[in-house]
This record gives structure tokens, sequence and C-alpha cells, in this order.
């Protein structure tokens, strides 16, 4: 039991698994059926379990007058489980989601700045999901995430999976013998 096998260790437990040939030249034309299935199993797996090891704390600072920013490229922005921010020396629980009565309060769309941040939410800026401070940030700061890490893609036989080899190994052969 490993995490961060190769996609290549992972194709040979899978024919292993599957009763197939470990000789590259036998079942060349099924190899990239393989690694989908792989790919495929470990997402579901990431996607239905929240698994301990995946958890992270992340960090986005926060300017002057910025209202956009991108996430961290490693988190998952749809699994975050908490949004803290640091004011007076004291780390302030932020609440997800902006919406027309804040706007009345403070109008980021005329560049109203305050602090404390009090809300952040995702929003699509054109160039991709963003998060959205609000309101709009009048001195820099520190913005602390605490989630899940993005899934690597298992797409070069090189790339490492993120969950346990055989946990992802027997749902594939079994999917596979299944059928």
């Amino acid at each position: 039991m490993a995490r961060g096998k190769q996609l290549q260790e992972l194709v040979a437990q899978l024919r292993v698994e599957t009763g197939r040939s470990q000789k590259v030249s036998v079942g060349v034309d099924e190899v990239e059926n393989l690694k989908e299935i792989i790919r495929r199993n470990q997402e579901i797996l990431y996607d239905d379990y929240e698994w301990s090891f995946l958890r992270v704390e992340r960090s986005i600072s926060l300017a002057n007058g910025q209202r956009y920013y991108d996430f961290p490229s490693d988190l998952n922005y749809d699994r975050i489980q908490k949004a803290k921010y640091k004011y007076n020396n004291v780390y302030v629980d932020l609440e997800r989601g902006i919406d027309f009565d804040d706007f009345s309060i403070f109008d980021s769309n005329n560049d109203e700045r305050s602090s404390p941040m009090l809300k952040w939410d995702i929003r699509n800026t054109g160039s991709g999901e963003q998060l959205e401070a609000w309101p709009i940030p009048n001195e820099a700061n520190t913005l602390h995430f605490f989630g899940t890490k993005t899934l690597n893609p298992l797409i070069e036989d090189s790339d490492r999976a993120d969950l346990d080899d055989r946990l992802i190994i027997l749902s594939s052969a079994a999917e596979i013998l299944a059928r």
C-alpha cells in the first residue's frame, strides 16, 4: 500500500489484477483504456471521501484595493472547509457568500473599501474562477484557507497518484472483471 505511485506502475498492477500479460507488446491497444479507468477511479474515490492526508492550509495575500484574487493552484476551491482572516491579531472566521444586500453596505462596484474583510465568494471574472473579497480591503493582509488539496491528474506515465495504489487498482479491477 502506497500513495505516490506512478501511472505506469498502476497500469502494470492493473494488468496483474485482471490477468493480463505484462509484456509491453501484448495489449498495447488497451493501455489508454486502462489509464482512463485508473484515472476515473482515482477521481471518483477522491470525490466520494474526505481524505485527511489531503487536507491543506493555503494563504492568499490581500492587497489594498484589490477585489479579485487567484486561488492557490493546489487548493480545490470547491472543497474549502474554512476561511480565516487575521484582524487585530485575532483570527476571524469568514462567511462564504456575497449577495446584493452586502453591496448596499459596501458597494464593491463603486470601489468602496473597508477592513476587516467579512465575506468571500467564488466568481467567474472572465479569466476563470477567482476569489472575490468583500468588502474590498483597504489594507494589505492575509487570507487563510483550510481545505482539500487539488487532485493530481494522471496523464503522463510519470504522474503520481494521490491515493493508495491498491485502492485505485482493486476498484479498477473490480470494474473490469465485472464486465
